[in-house]
């Protein structure tokens, strides 16, 4: 057990009633290190700390350790040991100390506190951002209460068998207080159901009140690594149909140490159960697993799929306190990251609260910009604003903060320096977690998540079961083009990601088609733009965009320098300007400003025309605008709205589907096949449209990665099926590289050819005929019929003011191409399958 621990453990109320002290209403008592007539010591325990006001008093502030230290008259490293000891006591939570003249209503004041977290904005959000339900029996005590129990805490009650409230558990929304009241009894959330079959117990009281929504198993809170008390052990000894108890500690060597205690303990206890552990990640509790789940729309129910048995905890030594190495009046170096909201440093001198937490985008890596809020063990407080890597901020702020609390600015500057490592790490730590499944950002997938992931990764025709769950999560129809735009979309992790435009007109729901898609991303990669000014893409932070996701709702509405910065990206991964930039004093100079990706996007237009150089790099997309898919997608609107769709199930969907992308690995591919597939040679920019072929090959085989080998450098290697696949999801995009006509403009010649064959091939048409026809607006008719016309598809005959009439000059065989094409690709791919090579 480290000397971080210890403290975290050990409450100053324990060490109080180890040597026979109690402390009075006011919380002081006299100084047990002087002749002390006048109570000069205050105890605080939201600090778990003392302070002697007397000036002639040798000891000033002290610690548990400090307090055993001067008691016992002997040197560190003893009282570290008599510590430990006090730590495997039956009370290991920090413990209010209450005169015998306070008697507390527990009742009364847990009623009033229902209501008053009703009206008080600061606790409730402190229960969302710890994953509790308010409203599931929390309560909050104001401040301007008169008892002194528990002011500032969310309340959470003890209930006796009968389901009374007998006590009480309080924890500070500020800062990290946590309290019982005297005299604790009682269980949380209550009394296990008679009928109970399966228990959980958390280490936690927060740990339990988060898992409210759980069915199926009973759970109950210890009150610490060492809170197993003659209630718990009665209630558990009751359970006459109890077959299984999983244990819940935290993921730390305490955690641990205590999973396997308690284990002896209830098989004891319970020799007749089975005895089961969930394992959890190092560093990470309950509460903060749960906050994470919610936060990605996971179901907390996934976590009793990765229970354990307990013979199979890895036997792990704790760190040995004789390797605890003092340095600075015993300097802790430890940072409390239970709140990643309120990140808690505590010195020997002062408690340092990180408020917001640290910001980890790549942009902001330059900088450690903080609120904090310091307390000084007496209770005087101080706020400060500054950037941790400014020395002479530090310098100016230590001064202002040492002024304030009384403290020595030397030894402030001192915990700052710790304070921005201890910080500088931990945001490392979350770059870390983010990248270990996505690359360059994530969020990392544990526990049954991840196995219910990797069973769906490793399934057969991989691609088909995504393409269905694309669907079920609320795109109907465009079934080629939705895993088209999957497989672009999951590239923003490669070194050569992918691109896609999406064309279609005004209502054609191309948008919506794009959004979803990119729902189905993580969605920390994903950066959506509706507007993009001419010179935000070249503003942005080095590593802003790299690896991510760019949605562009409107490629229409980008002016050339904006155009020429999407062109950049896409094609170098790089955009470089050189602007004017300012020194220390104010005088500019020139500079340069460099944005990195790669990235991968995806862009909308309703244009029949697009700049050649955006086009040649990207997969061209046409939306279906046919009546049968209009009729697909009124018959959806129609069911959504008739309640027969469930709008939760398509949200798991999406949520599954993105976990899943996490999972990916940004791996090399090698494709064997490489040379042994030969795109139409009439296509439009070949050489480009290769390029993008073998690239989504590339990205089909991570997808599929597996259930792929990987040669002796760790490649992944494609198989004839992935190239197969990427032919099937691709022959449209390639055929209208081939065709002379765009996307739209295709199907909207296809639709005229289709009424005028009915006519007569030498019929002439005006723009009505055109409109019931197509369907297309009089706006977007104008464009295409002038393009066509441009094309020599079409002759236009006549004047204005009697309205033109058109004919058709062209009937090129769309069937017959396709046909040639899908042939030609089909050839290749029979000579693969009987022709391998190796």
């Amino acid at each position: 057990m480290t000397i971080a621990d210890i403290k975290s453990t050990l409450s100053i109320a324990t060490v109080l009633a180890h040597y026979g002290l109690e402390a009075g209403p006011t919380g002081s008592i006299s100084c047990p290190f002087h002749d002390d007539r006048k109570s000069s010591m205050m105890i605080y325990p939201e600090t778990n700390t003392a302070y002697c006001f007397a000036g002639s008093c040798d000891v000033d502030s002290v610690d548990v350790i400090d307090f055993i230290m001067h008691r016992e008259k002997c040197d560190k490293r003893a009282a570290i040991l008599r510590a430990k000891e006090l730590c495997g006591g039956a009370i290991s939570q920090p413990v209010a100390v209450n005169s015998p003249a306070e008697v507390l209503d527990v009742a009364t004041i847990y009623t009033k506190g229902r209501e008053s977290i009703k009206r008080h904005v600061d606790a409730k959000a402190y229960c969302t951002a710890r994953g509790l339900a308010w409203k599931d029996g929390i309560g909050y005590k104001s401040r301007k209460t008169p008892e002194r129990w528990g002011r500032g805490c969310i309340v959470f009650p003890l209930r006796d068998v009968a389901g009374e409230v007998v006590s009480l558990y309080g924890r500070a929304i500020k800062g990290s207080g946590h309290y019982y009241t005297a005299n604790r009894r009682g269980l949380y959330p209550t009394y296990p159901a008679a009928g109970t079959e399966r228990l959980l117990l958390t280490e936690s009281v927060i740990d339990a009140a988060g898992l409210s929504e759980l069915k199926d198993v009973s759970v109950m809170a210890l009150y610490g690594t060492n809170g197993l008390t003659a209630e718990h052990r009665s209630a558990i000894t009751q359970l006459e149909d109890l077959r299984e108890i999983v244990l819940a500690m935290d993921g730390d060597n305490a955690g641990r140490s205590a999973t396997k205690s308690l284990a002896e303990q209830l098989r004891e206890l319970r020799p007749d159960i089975q005895l089961n552990y969930l394992p959890l990640p190092e560093g990470e509790d309950i509460n903060s697993v749960v906050v994470k789940i919610k936060a990605m729309d996971g179901d907390i129910a996934d976590l009793l799929g990765g229970v354990e048995e307990i013979e199979r905890i890895r036997q792990e030594e704790a760190e040995p306190v004789t390797a605890v190495v003092v340095k600075d009046q015993d300097q802790p170096t430890a940072l409390d990251k239970t709140n990643p909201h309120n990140l808690i440093y505590r010195s020997a001198r002062a408690t340092y609260a990180v408020k917001g937490g640290v910001r980890t985008a790549a942009k902001d890596l330059d900088s450690l910009k903080v609120t904090l809020a310091i307390t000084e063990q007496s209770g005087k407080r101080s706020r400060q604003k500054l950037d941790l890597y400014e020395d002479k901020q530090i310098t100016r702020t230590a001064r202002a903060i040492a002024e304030r609390l009384g403290l020595r600015t030397d030894l402030v500057e001192l915990d700052l320096d710790v304070l921005t490592e201890l910080l500088e790490s931990y945001r490392d730590e979350l770059r870390l977690t983010k990248s270990s499944a996505t690359g360059p950002v994530g969020v990392a997938v544990a526990g049954p998540t991840r196995k219910r992931c990797l069973a769906f990764l490793r399934s057969p025709d991989l691609l088909k079961r995504i393409n269905a769950e694309i669907e079920r999560a609320g795109i109907v129809g465009e079934e080629h083009n939705r895993l088209l735009l999957f497989v672009v979309a999951s590239s923003y992790t490669s070194e050569q990601p992918l691109h896609a435009l999406l064309q279609g007109s005004s209502g054609s729901g191309k948008t919506r088609l794009m959004g979803v898609v990119s729902e189905l991303m993580p969605e920390e990669v994903v950066k959506r733009y509706t507007r993009v000014t001419e010179g935000s893409l070249y503003n942005h932070g080095e590593y802003f965009l790299a690896h991510k996701l760019l949605c562009l709702e409107d490629l229409d509405g980008l002016r050339e320098d904006a155009l020429l910065a999407v062109r950049e990206l896409q094609s170098r991964g790089i955009v470089t300007s050189s602007t004017s930039i300012k020194d220390e004093l104010g005088n500019s100079d020139g500079g340069e400003r460099t944005v990195r990706g790669p990235i991968a996007s995806m862009s909308c237009t309703t244009k029949a025309q697009v700049y050649e150089d955006n086009v040649s790099r990207c997969f061209v997309v046409a939306v279906d605008e046919s009546s049968e898919q209009s009729q697909r997608v009124i018959a959806y609107q129609n069911r959504r709205r008739a309640g027969k769709i469930d709008g939760e199930e398509e949200r798991r969907v999406r949520s599954f589907l993105r976990n899943c992308v996490r999972l990916l690995e940004p791996l090399a591919v090698v494709n064997p096949y490489a040379e042994r597939i030969a795109l139409p040679e009439e296509a439009h920019k070949l050489r480009r449209l290769n390029e993008l072929y073998q690239s989504f090959v590339g990205q089909v085989t991570v997808l599929n990665q597996y259930q792929r080998r990987r040669d002796d450098r760790g490649r992944v290697v494609s198989e004839v099926e992935d190239l197969r696949v990427a032919c099937e999801v691709l022959f449209e995009s390639i055929v209208l590289k081939v065709d002379e006509l765009d996307g739209s403009l295709r199907q909207f010649f296809e639709g005229i050819k289709n009424y005028v064959g009915k006519k007569g091939e030498s019929y002439a048409f005006n723009r009505f005929e055109v409109k019931a026809a197509t369907g297309v607006s009089k706006t977007q008719q104008n464009h295409y019929l002038g393009r066509l016309v441009e094309l020599e598809y079409l002759t236009k005959e006549g004047f204005a003011n009697r309205g033109y009439r058109y004919k058709i000059s062209h009937w090129d065989d769309q069937g017959a191409l396709r046909s040639r094409i899908k042939e030609h690709l089909l050839d290749q791919l029979m000579s693969l399958e009987t022709d391998r090579p190796g």
